[in-house]
């Protein structure tokens, strides 16, 4: 499990490399929902993904080969980017680590 870094503000956008994919991932604040985009090399995997704590958030395991994003939250709680860095982080998982969570 890794956990990545994402900043206190309501959208944000950045690039990061996990087990040789170039992952675009671009977090945004909705009226009352958080949705993310998420591009691997360049190839759009989700686009306007709603996030909900603790669930993937690529929706189908084959579109991903070795495992998915995932914010977490206290109290399950819909997650909401005041909370970023305080008690709500978002992580990659690999699918044997999404099982125990």
């Amino acid at each position: 499990m890794q956990i990545i870094d994402i900043t206190q503000v309501p959208n944000q956008s950045f690039t990061i490399t996990i087990e040789g994919v170039r992952w675009d991932l671009t977090i945004k604040q909705a009226t009352s929902s958080m949705f993310m985009d998420a591009a691997a090399d360049g190839i759009p995997i989700v686009t306007g993904q709603r996030i909900v704590a603790g669930t993937p958030i690529i929706p189908y395991q084959y579109l991903t080969q070795d495992g998915n994003f995932l914010i977490m939250t206290e109290n399950d709680e819909l997650p909401n980017w005041e909370r970023f860095e305080v008690d709500q982080v978002l992580i990659y998982a690999t699918f044997e680590e999404i099982a125990t969570v």
